[in-house]
Protein backbone atom coordinates (compact mmCIF):
# COMPACT_ATOMS: atom_id res chain seq x y z
CA UNK A 1 0.00 0.00 0.00
CA UNK A 2 0.96 3.63 -0.41
CA UNK A 3 -0.46 7.00 0.45
CA UNK A 4 -1.41 10.02 -1.62
CA UNK A 5 0.64 13.21 -1.38
CA UNK A 6 -0.20 16.12 -3.67
CA UNK A 7 -1.54 13.78 -6.36
CA UNK A 8 1.47 11.45 -6.20
CA UNK A 9 1.43 8.00 -4.63
CA UNK A 10 4.39 7.43 -2.32
CA UNK A 11 5.23 3.90 -1.26
CA UNK A 12 5.99 3.14 2.35
CA UNK A 13 9.55 2.29 1.35
CA UNK A 14 9.96 5.70 -0.27
CA UNK A 15 8.43 7.36 2.74
CA UNK A 16 10.85 5.63 5.08
CA UNK A 17 13.74 7.01 3.02
CA UNK A 18 12.56 10.59 3.47
CA UNK A 19 14.87 12.55 5.75
CA UNK A 20 13.96 15.47 7.96
CA UNK A 21 16.32 17.01 10.51
CA UNK A 22 15.19 19.98 12.58
CA UNK A 23 17.33 22.39 14.59
CA UNK A 24 15.73 25.37 16.34
CA UNK A 25 17.64 28.39 17.50
CA UNK A 26 15.87 30.83 19.80
CA UNK A 27 17.16 34.35 20.32
CA UNK A 28 15.89 37.72 21.41
CA UNK A 29 14.98 39.98 18.51
CA UNK A 30 14.15 42.96 20.75
CA UNK A 31 13.99 42.66 24.54
CA UNK A 32 12.24 45.98 25.12
CA UNK A 33 9.69 45.44 22.39
CA UNK A 34 9.18 41.86 23.67
CA UNK A 35 10.08 39.83 20.57
CA UNK A 36 11.68 36.40 20.39
CA UNK A 37 13.36 35.32 17.16
CA UNK A 38 13.26 31.72 15.94
CA UNK A 39 15.58 30.24 13.33
CA UNK A 40 14.73 26.73 12.18
CA UNK A 41 17.39 24.91 10.17
CA UNK A 42 15.94 22.04 8.13
CA UNK A 43 17.79 19.28 6.29
CA UNK A 44 15.59 17.15 4.04
CA UNK A 45 15.25 15.31 0.76
CA UNK A 46 11.60 16.28 0.44
CA UNK A 47 10.47 18.71 -2.23
CA UNK A 48 7.58 20.24 -0.32
CA UNK A 49 6.64 20.68 3.36
CA UNK A 50 3.93 22.59 5.21
CA UNK A 51 4.90 24.11 8.56
CA UNK A 52 2.22 24.85 11.15
CA UNK A 53 1.97 26.70 14.44
CA UNK A 54 -0.35 25.07 17.02
CA UNK A 55 -3.67 26.70 17.85
CA UNK A 56 -3.91 25.58 21.48
CA UNK A 57 -2.01 24.16 24.43
CA UNK A 58 -2.93 20.80 26.02
CA UNK A 59 -4.34 21.36 29.48
CA UNK A 60 -5.85 24.71 28.49
CA UNK A 61 -8.91 23.90 26.45
CA UNK A 62 -9.48 26.85 24.13
CA UNK A 63 -8.41 27.70 20.59
CA UNK A 64 -5.96 30.56 21.06
CA UNK A 65 -4.78 31.35 17.50
CA UNK A 66 -1.12 31.64 18.47
CA UNK A 67 -0.24 32.63 14.90
CA UNK A 68 -1.62 36.08 15.74
CA UNK A 69 1.79 36.88 17.24
CA UNK A 70 4.00 35.38 14.51
CA UNK A 71 5.59 37.96 12.19
CA UNK A 72 8.26 38.31 9.48
CA UNK A 73 8.08 34.70 8.29
CA UNK A 74 10.77 33.96 5.72
CA UNK A 75 12.74 31.04 4.27
CA UNK A 76 16.17 30.94 2.60
CA UNK A 77 18.58 28.39 1.15
CA UNK A 78 21.25 27.77 3.80
CA UNK A 79 24.01 27.41 1.20
CA UNK A 80 23.20 30.10 -1.35
CA UNK A 81 21.10 32.40 0.85
CA UNK A 82 18.53 32.54 -1.98
CA UNK A 83 14.86 32.79 -1.11
CA UNK A 84 12.85 29.59 -0.84
CA UNK A 85 9.40 29.65 -2.39
CA UNK A 86 6.64 29.75 0.24
CA UNK A 87 3.06 30.87 0.68
CA UNK A 88 0.69 31.18 3.61
CA UNK A 89 -2.19 28.78 2.90
CA UNK A 90 -4.01 29.04 6.22
CA UNK A 91 -3.88 31.33 9.24
CA UNK A 92 -1.50 28.91 10.96
CA UNK A 93 0.15 27.17 7.98
CA UNK A 94 3.01 27.99 5.59
CA UNK A 95 3.67 25.87 2.48
CA UNK A 96 7.26 25.65 1.20
CA UNK A 97 7.98 24.40 -2.33
CA UNK A 98 11.01 23.30 -4.40
CA UNK A 99 13.05 22.79 -1.28
CA UNK A 100 16.86 22.67 -1.31
CA UNK A 101 18.58 20.00 0.82
CA UNK A 102 19.21 22.54 3.59
CA UNK A 103 17.25 25.70 4.32
CA UNK A 104 16.33 28.07 7.15
CA UNK A 105 12.99 29.38 8.30
CA UNK A 106 13.01 32.56 10.39
CA UNK A 107 10.25 34.46 12.15
CA UNK A 108 9.68 36.55 15.26
CA UNK A 109 7.11 36.09 18.02
CA UNK A 110 5.57 38.90 20.05
CA UNK A 111 5.63 37.88 23.72
CA UNK A 112 3.84 40.45 25.85
CA UNK A 113 0.15 40.01 25.15
CA UNK A 114 -0.83 38.36 28.40
CA UNK A 115 0.95 37.15 31.54
CA UNK A 116 -0.30 33.58 31.76
CA UNK A 117 1.03 30.03 31.91
CA UNK A 118 -0.18 29.37 28.34
CA UNK A 119 1.33 32.36 26.51
CA UNK A 120 4.86 33.56 25.74
CA UNK A 121 6.30 36.37 27.81
CA UNK A 122 9.49 38.40 27.58
CA UNK A 123 10.71 41.29 29.71
CA UNK A 124 13.97 42.46 31.23
CA UNK A 125 13.88 40.20 34.30
CA UNK A 126 12.80 36.89 32.75
CA UNK A 127 11.40 35.16 29.70
CA UNK A 128 8.83 32.40 29.43
CA UNK A 129 8.17 30.18 26.42
CA UNK A 130 5.10 28.05 26.01
CA UNK A 131 6.36 25.83 23.14
CA UNK A 132 3.06 25.43 21.21
CA UNK A 133 2.96 29.22 20.96
CA UNK A 134 6.52 29.49 19.64
CA UNK A 135 7.66 26.52 17.53
CA UNK A 136 6.29 25.71 14.07
CA UNK A 137 6.25 22.00 13.22
CA UNK A 138 6.27 20.11 9.88
CA UNK A 139 2.74 18.94 9.12
CA UNK A 140 2.41 15.18 9.34
CA UNK A 141 5.73 14.79 11.16
CA UNK A 142 4.96 15.21 14.85
CA UNK A 143 7.10 12.14 15.49
CA UNK A 144 10.34 13.85 14.43
CA UNK A 145 13.23 14.61 16.76
CA UNK A 146 14.56 18.13 17.13
CA UNK A 147 17.08 20.23 19.01
CA UNK A 148 16.52 23.65 20.57
CA UNK A 149 19.44 25.97 21.25
CA UNK A 150 19.10 29.33 23.01
CA UNK A 151 21.22 32.32 22.09
CA UNK A 152 20.25 34.45 25.08
CA UNK A 153 23.30 34.36 27.37
CA UNK A 154 23.72 38.13 27.23
CA UNK A 155 20.33 38.48 28.90
CA UNK A 156 19.58 35.26 30.80
CA UNK A 157 22.29 32.89 32.07
CA UNK A 158 19.87 30.14 33.15
CA UNK A 159 17.39 28.15 31.05
CA UNK A 160 14.97 25.95 33.01
CA UNK A 161 13.10 23.10 31.30
CA UNK A 162 12.52 19.38 31.75
CA UNK A 163 14.00 18.48 28.34
CA UNK A 164 17.35 16.59 28.23
CA UNK A 165 20.27 19.02 28.12
CA UNK A 166 23.43 18.81 26.01
CA UNK A 167 26.41 17.83 28.17
CA UNK A 168 28.65 20.45 26.56
CA UNK A 169 26.12 23.24 26.05
CA UNK A 170 23.75 24.12 28.90
CA UNK A 171 21.59 26.14 26.48
CA UNK A 172 20.95 23.27 24.05
CA UNK A 173 18.16 20.71 24.50
CA UNK A 174 16.81 17.60 22.79
CA UNK A 175 13.27 16.38 22.19
CA UNK A 176 12.43 12.95 20.80
CA UNK A 177 9.14 14.14 19.21
CA UNK A 178 6.93 17.21 19.10
CA UNK A 179 4.53 16.02 21.81
CA UNK A 180 7.55 16.10 24.13
CA UNK A 181 8.71 19.50 22.90
CA UNK A 182 5.24 21.05 23.19
CA UNK A 183 4.93 19.62 26.71
CA UNK A 184 8.24 21.11 27.91
CA UNK A 185 8.05 24.85 28.60
CA UNK A 186 11.16 27.00 28.99
CA UNK A 187 11.81 29.63 31.64
CA UNK A 188 14.68 32.07 30.99
CA UNK A 189 16.02 33.56 34.20
CA UNK A 190 18.77 35.26 36.19
CA UNK A 191 17.70 33.33 39.31
CA UNK A 192 19.12 30.15 40.80
CA UNK A 193 17.07 27.12 41.81
CA UNK A 194 16.98 24.79 44.83
CA UNK A 195 16.61 21.01 44.89
CA UNK A 196 14.92 18.37 47.03
CA UNK A 197 14.26 14.65 46.67
CA UNK A 198 11.00 12.79 47.20
CA UNK A 199 10.96 9.04 46.66
CA UNK A 200 13.23 8.36 43.71
CA UNK A 201 12.56 11.74 42.08
CA UNK A 202 14.91 14.71 42.12
CA UNK A 203 12.83 17.90 42.20
CA UNK A 204 14.06 21.32 41.13
CA UNK A 205 12.28 24.47 42.30
CA UNK A 206 12.84 27.76 40.48
CA UNK A 207 11.20 30.83 41.99
CA UNK A 208 11.08 33.92 39.80
CA UNK A 209 10.72 37.01 41.96
CA UNK A 210 12.35 38.74 44.89
CA UNK A 211 12.11 36.24 47.73
CA UNK A 212 14.56 35.29 50.45
CA UNK A 213 16.53 32.08 50.63
CA UNK A 214 14.57 31.25 53.80
CA UNK A 215 11.33 31.36 51.81
CA UNK A 216 12.82 29.10 49.12
CA UNK A 217 13.90 26.66 51.82
CA UNK A 218 10.50 26.69 53.53
CA UNK A 219 8.60 26.14 50.28
CA UNK A 220 10.92 23.36 49.12
CA UNK A 221 10.52 21.60 52.49
CA UNK A 222 6.74 21.91 52.29
CA UNK A 223 6.70 20.69 48.70
CA UNK A 224 8.78 17.72 49.73
CA UNK A 225 6.06 16.68 52.21
CA UNK A 226 3.29 17.10 49.62
CA UNK A 227 5.12 15.26 46.84
CA UNK A 228 6.06 12.42 49.19
CA UNK A 229 2.38 12.06 50.16
CA UNK A 230 1.34 11.92 46.50
CA UNK A 231 4.06 9.42 45.60
CA UNK A 232 2.91 7.29 48.54
CA UNK A 233 -0.69 7.56 47.28
CA UNK A 234 0.23 6.19 43.85
CA UNK A 235 2.87 3.79 45.15
CA UNK A 236 5.54 5.05 42.73
CA UNK A 237 6.78 8.03 40.77
CA UNK A 238 7.17 7.87 36.97
CA UNK A 239 9.87 10.56 36.94
CA UNK A 240 13.54 10.69 37.88
CA UNK A 241 13.36 14.49 37.55
CA UNK A 242 10.60 17.06 38.01
CA UNK A 243 10.73 20.85 37.66
CA UNK A 244 8.56 23.33 39.59
CA UNK A 245 8.58 26.85 38.14
CA UNK A 246 6.89 29.38 40.43
CA UNK A 247 6.66 32.93 39.10
CA UNK A 248 6.19 35.48 41.87
CA UNK A 249 7.11 38.55 39.87
CA UNK A 250 3.64 39.92 39.05
CA UNK A 251 0.15 39.62 40.57
CA UNK A 252 -1.32 36.57 38.86
CA UNK A 253 -2.79 33.17 39.62
CA UNK A 254 -2.71 29.97 37.59
CA UNK A 255 -0.91 26.76 36.81
CA UNK A 256 -0.41 24.38 33.92
CA UNK A 257 0.66 20.76 34.16
CA UNK A 258 3.30 19.04 32.06
CA UNK A 259 4.72 15.53 32.01
CA UNK A 260 7.88 16.43 33.93
CA UNK A 261 7.22 19.98 35.10
CA UNK A 262 4.60 22.52 36.05
CA UNK A 263 4.41 26.28 35.53
CA UNK A 264 2.75 28.21 38.35
CA UNK A 265 1.95 31.90 38.85
CA UNK A 266 1.00 33.47 42.17
CA UNK A 267 0.68 36.97 43.60
CA UNK A 268 3.95 37.89 45.42
CA UNK A 269 2.06 40.25 47.73
CA UNK A 270 0.13 37.34 49.27
CA UNK A 271 2.78 34.73 50.02
CA UNK A 272 3.30 35.78 53.65
CA UNK A 273 -0.39 35.57 54.48
CA UNK A 274 -0.93 32.16 56.10
CA UNK A 275 -4.19 31.36 54.33
CA UNK A 276 -2.91 32.57 50.96
CA UNK A 277 0.26 30.53 51.40
CA UNK A 278 -1.92 27.44 51.84
CA UNK A 279 -3.72 28.45 48.64
CA UNK A 280 -0.31 28.51 46.93
CA UNK A 281 0.43 25.00 48.23
CA UNK A 282 -2.98 23.90 46.94
CA UNK A 283 -2.10 25.18 43.46
CA UNK A 284 1.27 23.41 43.46
CA UNK A 285 -0.34 20.22 44.81
CA UNK A 286 -2.94 20.34 42.04
CA UNK A 287 -0.43 20.67 39.21
CA UNK A 288 1.84 17.99 40.67
CA UNK A 289 -0.99 15.44 40.89
CA UNK A 290 -1.46 15.90 37.15
CA UNK A 291 1.88 14.08 36.88
CA UNK A 292 -0.33 10.99 37.05
CA UNK A 293 -3.90 12.13 36.46
CA UNK A 294 -4.03 13.38 32.85
CA UNK A 295 -0.36 13.32 31.85
CA UNK A 296 -0.37 9.52 32.09
CA UNK A 297 -3.70 8.22 33.41
CA UNK A 298 -6.02 9.99 31.00
CA UNK A 299 -9.29 9.93 29.11
CA UNK A 300 -8.68 8.36 25.71
CA UNK A 301 -9.52 11.54 23.78
CA UNK A 302 -6.66 13.47 25.40
CA UNK A 303 -3.86 12.06 23.28
CA UNK A 304 -2.46 11.93 20.77
CA UNK A 305 -3.21 15.61 20.18
CA UNK A 306 -4.41 17.47 17.14
CA UNK A 307 -2.81 20.85 17.76
CA UNK A 308 -5.07 22.61 15.26
CA UNK A 309 -8.52 21.67 16.56
CA UNK A 310 -10.14 20.65 19.86
CA UNK A 311 -9.58 17.20 21.36
CA UNK A 312 -13.08 16.80 22.79
CA UNK A 313 -13.77 14.66 25.83
CA UNK A 314 -16.63 14.23 28.29
CA UNK A 315 -14.28 13.06 31.06
CA UNK A 316 -12.64 16.24 32.35
CA UNK A 317 -14.57 15.59 35.58
CA UNK A 318 -11.97 12.83 36.10
CA UNK A 319 -8.91 14.64 34.76
CA UNK A 320 -9.54 17.95 36.50
CA UNK A 321 -12.35 17.22 38.96
CA UNK A 322 -10.59 14.37 40.74
CA UNK A 323 -7.40 16.47 40.79
CA UNK A 324 -9.37 19.30 42.41
CA UNK A 325 -10.51 16.94 45.15
CA UNK A 326 -7.08 15.52 45.84
CA UNK A 327 -5.07 18.75 45.74
CA UNK A 328 -6.61 19.88 49.06
CA UNK A 329 -6.87 16.33 50.41
CA UNK A 330 -3.09 15.93 50.07
CA UNK A 331 -2.59 19.16 52.07
CA UNK A 332 -4.72 17.65 54.82
CA UNK A 333 -2.84 14.37 54.73
CA UNK A 334 0.50 16.20 54.71
CA UNK A 335 -0.39 18.13 57.87
CA UNK A 336 -0.99 21.59 56.41
CA UNK A 337 -4.73 21.59 57.19
CA UNK A 338 -6.70 20.47 60.21
CA UNK A 339 -9.79 18.39 59.51
CA UNK A 340 -11.95 21.42 60.32
CA UNK A 341 -10.02 23.51 57.78
CA UNK A 342 -10.30 20.70 55.26
CA UNK A 343 -14.05 20.48 55.89
CA UNK A 344 -14.31 24.23 55.29
CA UNK A 345 -12.63 23.77 51.92
CA UNK A 346 -15.10 21.03 51.00
CA UNK A 347 -18.14 23.01 52.03
CA UNK A 348 -16.91 26.06 50.15
CA UNK A 349 -17.03 24.06 46.90
CA UNK A 350 -20.43 22.59 47.75
CA UNK A 351 -21.96 25.97 48.54
CA UNK A 352 -20.51 27.54 45.40
CA UNK A 353 -22.45 24.99 43.34
CA UNK A 354 -25.62 25.93 45.20
CA UNK A 355 -25.22 29.69 44.69
CA UNK A 356 -26.88 29.61 41.27
CA UNK A 357 -29.00 27.37 39.05
CA UNK A 358 -26.23 26.13 36.74
CA UNK A 359 -26.66 22.59 38.12
CA UNK A 360 -30.07 22.54 36.43
CA UNK A 361 -28.70 23.82 33.11
CA UNK A 362 -25.57 21.80 32.45
CA UNK A 363 -24.44 18.25 33.17
CA UNK A 364 -20.88 17.39 34.14
CA UNK A 365 -20.27 15.69 30.81
CA UNK A 366 -21.56 18.71 28.90
CA UNK A 367 -19.38 20.94 31.05
CA UNK A 368 -16.35 18.93 29.94
CA UNK A 369 -17.31 18.62 26.28
CA UNK A 370 -18.07 22.34 25.85
CA UNK A 371 -15.11 23.62 27.89
CA UNK A 372 -13.62 25.08 24.70
CA UNK A 373 -16.57 27.38 24.05
CA UNK A 374 -18.21 27.84 27.45
CA UNK A 375 -15.94 27.28 30.45
CA UNK A 376 -12.92 29.02 28.90
CA UNK A 377 -14.97 31.75 27.21
CA UNK A 378 -16.76 33.33 30.15
CA UNK A 379 -19.34 36.08 29.93
CA UNK A 380 -21.64 37.95 32.30
CA UNK A 381 -24.12 35.06 32.41
CA UNK A 382 -21.68 32.14 32.65
CA UNK A 383 -22.02 31.73 36.41
CA UNK A 384 -25.75 31.08 35.99
CA UNK A 385 -25.57 28.39 33.31
CA UNK A 386 -22.07 26.88 33.36
CA UNK A 387 -21.02 24.10 35.72
CA UNK A 388 -17.34 23.86 36.61
CA UNK A 389 -15.99 20.37 36.01
CA UNK A 390 -13.26 21.34 38.48
CA UNK A 391 -15.61 22.12 41.35
CA UNK A 392 -18.43 19.67 40.73
CA UNK A 393 -15.97 16.99 39.63
CA UNK A 394 -14.15 17.44 42.93
CA UNK A 395 -17.38 17.12 44.89
CA UNK A 396 -18.22 13.99 42.89
CA UNK A 397 -14.81 12.48 43.75
CA UNK A 398 -15.53 13.10 47.44
CA UNK A 399 -18.93 11.43 47.18
CA UNK A 400 -17.52 8.47 45.26
CA UNK A 401 -14.84 7.92 47.89
CA UNK A 402 -17.33 8.08 50.75
CA UNK A 403 -19.66 5.70 48.92
CA UNK A 404 -16.79 3.27 48.32
CA UNK A 405 -15.72 3.38 51.96
CA UNK A 406 -19.27 2.48 52.92
CA UNK A 407 -19.86 -0.20 50.25
CA UNK A 408 -16.45 -1.78 49.64
CA UNK A 409 -15.75 -4.71 51.92
CA UNK A 410 -11.99 -4.10 51.72
CA UNK A 411 -12.25 -0.31 51.96
CA UNK A 412 -11.09 0.19 48.39
CA UNK A 413 -11.18 3.79 47.14
CA UNK A 414 -10.36 5.91 44.09
CA UNK A 415 -6.71 5.53 45.05
CA UNK A 416 -6.83 1.81 44.28
CA UNK A 417 -8.77 2.46 41.08
CA UNK A 418 -6.07 4.84 39.86
CA UNK A 419 -3.31 2.39 40.71
CA UNK A 420 -5.09 -0.19 38.55
CA UNK A 421 -5.66 2.30 35.72
CA UNK A 422 -1.95 3.10 35.84
CA UNK A 423 -1.04 -0.57 35.65
CA UNK A 424 -3.42 -1.48 32.83
CA UNK A 425 -3.74 1.59 30.60
CA UNK A 426 -0.44 3.40 31.15
CA UNK A 427 1.99 0.49 31.41
CA UNK A 428 0.30 -2.36 29.56
CA UNK A 429 -1.97 -0.85 26.90
CA UNK A 430 -0.18 2.50 26.71
CA UNK A 431 -3.30 4.45 25.91
CA UNK A 432 -6.10 6.37 27.56
CA UNK A 433 -9.29 4.84 28.94
CA UNK A 434 -12.92 5.24 27.94
CA UNK A 435 -15.64 6.17 30.40
CA UNK A 436 -16.88 2.58 30.45
CA UNK A 437 -13.37 1.28 31.02
CA UNK A 438 -13.01 3.61 33.98
CA UNK A 439 -16.17 2.26 35.58
CA UNK A 440 -15.29 -1.34 34.67
CA UNK A 441 -11.90 -0.90 36.35
CA UNK A 442 -13.52 0.65 39.42
CA UNK A 443 -15.94 -2.27 39.72
CA UNK A 444 -13.17 -4.82 39.22
CA UNK A 445 -11.02 -3.22 41.94
CA UNK A 446 -13.68 -2.30 44.50
CA UNK A 447 -16.54 -4.67 43.77
CA UNK A 448 -18.84 -1.62 43.64
CA UNK A 449 -20.72 -0.36 40.59
CA UNK A 450 -19.98 3.37 40.66
CA UNK A 451 -21.66 3.92 37.31
CA UNK A 452 -24.97 2.64 38.61
CA UNK A 453 -24.77 5.02 41.57
CA UNK A 454 -23.40 8.16 39.91
CA UNK A 455 -23.96 8.10 36.15
CA UNK A 456 -27.13 10.19 36.33
CA UNK A 457 -25.10 13.05 37.84
CA UNK A 458 -22.73 12.87 34.86
CA UNK A 459 -25.25 12.74 32.04
CA UNK A 460 -28.08 14.84 33.47
CA UNK A 461 -28.15 18.44 34.73
CA UNK A 462 -28.98 17.74 38.36
CA UNK A 463 -27.33 18.40 41.73
CA UNK A 464 -25.41 15.68 43.53
CA UNK A 465 -27.14 14.85 46.86
CA UNK A 466 -23.98 15.62 48.81
CA UNK A 467 -25.66 15.50 52.21
CA UNK A 468 -26.51 11.81 51.74
CA UNK A 469 -22.85 10.90 51.19
CA UNK A 470 -21.45 13.09 53.96
CA UNK A 471 -23.95 11.48 56.30
CA UNK A 472 -22.13 8.18 55.68
CA UNK A 473 -19.30 9.53 57.87
CA UNK A 474 -21.52 11.37 60.33
CA UNK A 475 -21.26 14.87 58.87
CA UNK A 476 -24.42 16.91 58.47
CA UNK A 477 -25.50 20.37 57.39
CA UNK A 478 -26.66 23.18 59.69
CA UNK A 479 -28.63 26.04 58.16
CA UNK A 480 -29.96 28.91 60.26
CA UNK A 481 -30.89 32.59 59.96
CA UNK A 482 -32.95 32.72 56.79
CA UNK A 483 -32.47 36.20 55.34
CA UNK A 484 -33.33 38.05 52.18
CA UNK A 485 -31.08 38.28 49.13
CA UNK A 486 -31.19 41.00 46.50
CA UNK A 487 -30.30 38.70 43.60
CA UNK A 488 -27.46 40.86 42.29
CA UNK A 489 -23.93 42.03 43.04
CA UNK A 490 -22.58 45.51 42.42
CA UNK A 491 -19.34 47.29 41.64
CA UNK A 492 -18.47 50.85 42.60
CA UNK A 493 -17.03 53.26 40.06
CA UNK A 494 -16.33 56.91 40.86
CA UNK A 495 -18.70 56.69 43.81
CA UNK A 496 -21.56 55.27 41.73
CA UNK A 497 -23.03 51.75 41.88
CA UNK A 498 -23.40 49.49 38.86
CA UNK A 499 -24.82 45.99 38.46
CA UNK A 500 -21.86 43.61 38.11
CA UNK A 501 -23.49 40.20 38.46
CA UNK A 502 -27.07 38.93 38.35
CA UNK A 503 -27.84 35.72 40.25
CA UNK A 504 -30.48 33.47 38.73
CA UNK A 505 -32.06 31.02 41.16
CA UNK A 506 -34.33 28.14 40.17
CA UNK A 507 -36.81 29.08 42.91
CA UNK A 508 -37.09 32.81 42.08
CA UNK A 509 -38.84 34.80 39.37
CA UNK A 510 -37.19 36.87 36.65
CA UNK A 511 -36.77 40.58 37.21
CA UNK A 512 -36.05 43.68 35.13
CA UNK A 513 -32.38 44.21 35.79
CA UNK A 514 -29.42 44.26 33.39
CA UNK A 515 -25.66 44.14 33.71
CA UNK A 516 -24.11 47.63 33.97
CA UNK A 517 -27.38 49.25 35.06
CA UNK A 518 -26.52 52.16 37.36
CA UNK A 519 -28.43 52.11 40.66
CA UNK A 520 -29.51 55.68 41.41
CA UNK A 521 -31.82 55.12 44.38
CA UNK A 522 -32.87 52.34 46.77
CA UNK A 523 -36.32 52.69 48.37
CA UNK A 524 -36.31 56.43 47.65
CA UNK A 525 -32.82 57.12 49.00
CA UNK A 526 -29.79 58.10 46.93
CA UNK A 527 -27.85 54.92 46.30
CA UNK A 528 -24.39 54.34 47.71
CA UNK A 529 -22.50 51.39 49.15
CA UNK A 530 -23.65 52.10 52.70
CA UNK A 531 -27.35 52.28 51.73
CA UNK A 532 -27.13 49.02 49.78
CA UNK A 533 -25.31 47.22 52.60
CA UNK A 534 -28.00 48.36 55.05
CA UNK A 535 -30.69 47.01 52.72
CA UNK A 536 -28.91 43.66 52.40
CA UNK A 537 -28.46 43.40 56.18
CA UNK A 538 -32.14 43.93 57.02
CA UNK A 539 -33.83 42.35 53.99
CA UNK A 540 -36.27 39.50 54.61
CA UNK A 541 -37.27 36.73 52.16
CA UNK A 542 -40.23 37.84 50.04
CA UNK A 543 -39.80 41.48 50.97
CA UNK A 544 -40.14 43.98 48.13
CA UNK A 545 -37.76 46.87 47.51
CA UNK A 546 -37.73 49.65 44.94
CA UNK A 547 -34.87 50.62 42.64
CA UNK A 548 -34.40 53.62 40.36
CA UNK A 549 -31.94 52.83 37.58
CA UNK A 550 -30.14 54.51 34.72
CA UNK A 551 -29.96 52.33 31.60
CA UNK A 552 -28.76 53.47 28.18
CA UNK A 553 -29.33 57.10 29.12
CA UNK A 554 -32.89 56.56 30.35
CA UNK A 555 -34.29 56.49 33.89
CA UNK A 556 -36.18 53.34 34.87
CA UNK A 557 -37.94 52.05 37.95
CA UNK A 558 -38.30 48.43 39.03
CA UNK A 559 -39.79 46.64 42.01
CA UNK A 560 -37.72 43.72 43.27
CA UNK A 561 -38.66 40.80 45.53
CA UNK A 562 -36.00 39.36 47.80
CA UNK A 563 -35.25 35.68 47.53
CA UNK A 564 -34.20 33.64 50.54
CA UNK A 565 -30.77 32.49 51.68
CA UNK A 566 -29.32 31.10 54.87
CA UNK A 567 -26.95 33.53 56.52
CA UNK A 568 -25.38 30.72 58.51
CA UNK A 569 -24.73 27.37 56.89
CA UNK A 570 -22.00 24.86 57.48
CA UNK A 571 -21.23 21.17 57.75
CA UNK A 572 -20.46 19.85 61.22
CA UNK A 573 -19.17 16.59 62.64
CA UNK A 574 -21.81 14.63 64.53
CA UNK A 575 -20.65 12.79 67.65
CA UNK A 576 -23.96 11.01 68.28
CA UNK A 577 -23.96 9.11 64.98
CA UNK A 578 -23.73 5.33 64.69
CA UNK A 579 -20.59 3.34 65.45
CA UNK A 580 -20.36 2.32 61.79
CA UNK A 581 -20.31 5.94 60.61
CA UNK A 582 -17.65 6.83 63.17
CA UNK A 583 -15.50 3.92 61.98
CA UNK A 584 -15.73 5.03 58.36
CA UNK A 585 -14.97 8.62 59.37
CA UNK A 586 -11.97 7.48 61.35
CA UNK A 587 -10.74 5.49 58.33
CA UNK A 588 -11.24 8.57 56.12
CA UNK A 589 -9.16 10.68 58.51
CA UNK A 590 -6.30 8.27 59.19
CA UNK A 591 -5.74 6.61 55.83
CA UNK A 592 -4.80 7.99 52.42
CA UNK A 593 -7.91 7.14 50.41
Amino acid sequence: MGKELEGKTISLDEESKQTLQLQYEVGIFDLYKHYYQVRLTVETNQNQICFCLPNWTPGSYMIRDYSTHLHKFDAKNSITNESVSWEMIDLHKWKLNNLPPKFEITYIIYAFEDFTVRTNYLETEFGFINPPALFVYPEGHLDKQSTVEFKVSDYFPNIYTSLPRDENNSHKFYSSHFDELFDSPFHLSKKNSVFFTSGTTKHELLIEGDVSFDFKTKLSNDLQKITETQIQWMGESPNLYYLFVLNLSLPAYGGLEHKASSINYFNPELIFDEEEYKRLLELLSHEYFHLWNIKRIRPIALGPFDYQKPNLTRELWIAEGFTSFYDVYFLFQSGFLTFEEYLNKIQSDIFSLEDNEADFWMSLEESSYTAWTKYYKRNGNSHNITVSYYTKGGVLALCMNLFLLNESKEKKTIRHVFQKLNEVFVKEKQRGFTKQEFFDTAKDVTGVDLKLEFNEFLESPKPIPVDLYLDLIGIHRIQTDLVGETGFKTKEKNGNLFIQKILHKSDSNSFDLMLDDEILAVNGKRANTSILQKLEKNLRPGEKFHLILARAGKIRETMMTASGMYKTKKFVISEDCSVEKKEIRDYFLRNII
